[in-house]
């Protein structure tokens, strides 16, 4: 089964989530014979207190995560579905093949590999009820999205912290339900863009863009997605993506002009050399 890793914010009651998610069993789920679900959290504050600054800590949780995994794979063939974080713990999940792991194992596992208590479960779940509970639902895939995207930018040297203008592309069932809508869209902060055009569908074919001047931080983002799929749900809409030009920080940008120079003057050899040919 190929990984395809999904992560999203998610608000309960009482607290802010961030769960990271392996999408890859959603079509194939439950598999019969990984019957046991095995859950170990970890808490936070006596790892913090321990670390004396902020990558210390992040690089011992992940370094705890990898060998954990590498651990359970080879020792009962568990299958690593994911991570919920709150602002107190980290919770992993696993299923594993019925009576492949136990509480002895883990426990002298711990013993040996980790200096911080830690709580853990094992039960059954043969249905993965578990995690149909961690696979995003509608407005959760917009995240999954936002944070693929984000990553995208910051991995080609966008500065995410930048104002620019992000566009955001609306799609409404009837005319009406979108001019009723632009209105309250600009009394919130956002822009018609009357010149710009969206893409319509069967069902959807009234498309409105709009935008704001924003940064294109994770948190930001999720925000103005948020509250624009609450907007188009109760209004004969459908919210349809973002986008955004670059970016660039100081650094990538002198980069990208000094590539773009070395381009010309390559291409500029290359017509001489071709013309001398000639």
């Amino acid at each position: 089964m190929a990984d395809n890793w999904g992560f999203y914010e998610r608000r309960s009651v009482s607290e802010q989530m961030r769960v990271l998610v392996n999408i890859g069993y959603k079509n194939t789920a439950p598999l019969t014979e990984y019957g046991d679900l095995l859950s170990i959290t970890v808490n936070l504050y006596p790892v913090r207190e321990h670390n004396r600054s902020k990558s210390e800590f992040i690089r011992q949780l992940e370094q705890f995560e990898g060998k954990l995994e590498n651990w359970l794979n080879s020792a009962a063939e568990a299958i690593y579905i994911g991570r919920i974080n709150s602002a107190t713990r980290v919770e992993f999940y696993y299923y594993a093949k019925s009576g492949r792991i136990s509480d002895t194992m883990i426990r002298q596992w711990m013993d040996e590999h980790w200096q911080y208590r830690v709580q853990h479960y094992i039960k059954p779940d043969p249905e993965w009820t578990f995690y149909l509970y961690m696979l995003p639902d509608q407005l959760e895939e917009l995240f999954v999205h936002n944070a693929q995207m984000i990553y995208a930018l910051i991995h080609k040297g966008d500065d995410i912290k930048q104002p620019r203008n992000v566009y955001h592309w609306l799609l409404f069932r009837e005319d009406e339900n979108r001019r009723e809508m632009e209105s309250m869209l600009e009394e919130l902060g956002y822009r018609i863009e009357k010149e710009k055009e969206g893409d319509p569908d069967s069902v959807y074919p009234f498309p409105l863009v709009i935008s704001r001047f924003d940064n294109v931080c994770l948190d930001t983002v999720n925000e103005r997605v948020r509250e624009l799929h609450r907007l188009m749900s109760g209004n004969g809409g459908r919210y349809d993506g973002w986008g955004s030009v670059m970016k660039l920080t100081s650094t990538n940008r002198l980069r990208s002009n000094f590539r773009r120079l070395i381009d010309s003057v390559e291409e500029v050899i290359r017509k001489t050399c071709q013309s001398r040919r000639s």
